[in-house]
């Protein structure tokens, strides 16, 4: 009954949060309009069958069944693109003034060329506000465990991977892929994607031991997401504690369950896999362990003992890998204007590879539809709420960019044609504009339907996936010895706090 109640309460706030994002937007339009004088006619959130309708002082207002976006009916603004996008509906004029109407028509009188580009400007412009409210709300309600700051590290190399072959270790930062330098692990990954169509990638790494060196690694198309990364590397994540030994050298020395390592001999712990190569490295002597246990930074020291079943050093200590935020993009940073700049700058750059002969079918291929943003919020609202407020901020400024392309249908393809008016002192054709605003509808409508079919296979992909992790967890601990002292070896990097490893 409790996970009904769970469940049900997460698609409330899911409807809720998308539909603010939504909402903010139409209400921009609708706003300056008011402002403006202009006639609104519709108000929508959502497209389609209305689920619920209601007319106030000459203004239809809805919400329509297909929740993948909105609008505001705004005759005098642009008739023949919502009669494009809305249907008949929306473009049918409601009032007559005299000696304006044609047929059942009417037309409403011109409005100033400037009041067609504040109200085109103003939906993206409520997405900002939005996305700059949520970008302080993250800022003040976090305590900072929720942020994953921007880092390259790497954490976890697989010792069969052409990569560790190469000489890349645990504690190694990624400073560039083919040259372009990254600052964190989206930032890599994405790097890692969009040049994936040559038969390689450079990457230039810097290492404690090795100085800075490059290496070129093939990419290979994850399981999971479906974008190429390198195989075998993995980022850098909490080295968490899981379980002490009673008896062991780690119990004597005072690790408790939920510690979380920090160093080891001076080397900040990049990972679990890097925590154990490092107390691998310590058999047979004292060595320095720096632990956070709840806030508190506690030095701890233990002699490692030589375990022959494993042919390491061990402390007697389960630990496991666990991301803050499941490496969620839009909570890379706590300051504000650090938030919205990593999200333009995240934006920027799938358009800008779009636009690129050599990366723009893996951009394309990267790209989420409506099924794909409401799961992508889902798991967000699992995560955590503030989890949640990030990927809505990072959506906000989504819309505004993308609404502000200079594209018919969009808003910002009102302002070229607005600026054109002001330039050149005439109005573009009207059949010029219609086959322009027609053409682009149709082109907007079919990539959200290939993009909505494309997110029902991903979507499908991950589960099985996910599905597949679960059973082959559940068959490693049905084969762990039942005194909980070892688990299963493996060569793949842990995902979460559920594979863990004896120390």
């Amino acid at each position: 009954m409790n996970q009904i109640v769970s469940g049900f309460a997460d698609v409330v706030v899911l409807v809720a949060l998308f539909g603010l994002a939504i909402f903010v937007h139409e209400l921009g339009h609708f706003l300056a309009a008011r402002l403006c004088g202009m006639v609104v006619e519709v108000f929508s959130i959502g497209f389609g069958p209305a689920i619920w309708s209601k007319k106030i002082k000459g203004v239809l207002y809805k919400i329509s069944w297909f929740p993948i976006g909105g609008y505001v009916a705004l005759p005098q603004l642009d008739p023949a693109g919502m009669e494009a996008v809305q249907g008949k509906e929306a473009g049918d004029k409601q009032t007559a003034e005299p000696g304006q109407t044609s047929g059942e028509t009417t037309a409403y009188p011109p409005v100033a060329l400037w009041k067609k580009i504040v109200v085109s400007i103003a939906g993206p412009l409520g997405n900002v506000i939005l996305a700059v409210i949520l970008a302080w709300v993250i800022y003040f309600a976090s305590t900072g465990d929720e942020i994953e700051k921007g880092s390259t590290v790497v954490g976890y190399v697989a010792t069969n991977s052409a990569a560790y072959e190469l000489g890349m270790r645990p504690g190694d930062t990624i400073t560039a892929v083919n040259g372009r330098p990254v600052s964190s692990w989206i930032e890599y990954r994405t790097e890692c994607h969009l040049t994936a169509k040559s038969t390689s990638i450079t990457l230039t790494v810097a290492s404690p031991a090795a100085g800075t060196q490059t290496m070129v690694l093939a990419t290979q198309k994850d399981a999971e997401s479906g974008i190429s990364l390198v195989e075998g590397v993995d980022r850098t994540s909490l080295c968490v504690i899981a379980a002490v030994l009673p008896g062991a050298p780690a119990d004597r020395a005072g690790f408790k369950p939920k510690d979380v390592v920090i160093s080891c001999n001076g080397n900040q712990v990049a990972s679990r896999d890097h925590f154990i190569a490092l107390v691998a490295d310590g058999v047979g002597k004292e060595i320095s362990i720096s632990v956070d246990r709840q806030g508190k930074s506690i030095d701890l020291s233990v002699t490692p003992q030589f375990n022959k079943e494993r042919n390491r050093a061990v402390i007697g200590v389960e630990v496991s890998d666990r991301l803050k935020t499941q490496g969620a993009q839009w909570m890379e940073y706590k300051d504000p204007w650090d938030q919205l700049k990593g999200d333009a700058r995240a934006i920027g750059r799938i358009l800008k590879a779009l636009t690129s002969r050599t990366e723009a079918s893996q951009a394309a291929g990267a790209l989420g539809g409506p099924v794909m943003i409401m799961m992508t919020l889902w798991i967000s609202i699992q995560t955590s709420l503030l989890n949640a407020l990030g990927f809505i901020r990072f959506l906000c400024v989504n819309l505004a960019i993308l609404n502000l392309l200079p594209l018919p249908v969009l808003d910002g393809g009102h302002v070229v044609f607005a600026l054109w008016e002001m330039i050149t002192r005439r109005k573009p054709h009207p059949k010029f504009v219609n086959i322009l605003v027609y053409t682009f509808a149709c082109l907007l409508l079919t990539a959200v339907i290939l993009l909505t079919f494309r997110d029902f296979k991903l979507v499908t992909r991950f589960f099985k996936h996910r599905a597949a992790q679960v059973e082959q967890t559940n068959a490693a601990a049905a084969l762990t010895p039942t005194n909980g002292v070892g688990t299963l070896e493996t060569n793949t990097p842990a995902a979460g706090p559920e594979q863990q490893e004896t120390k």
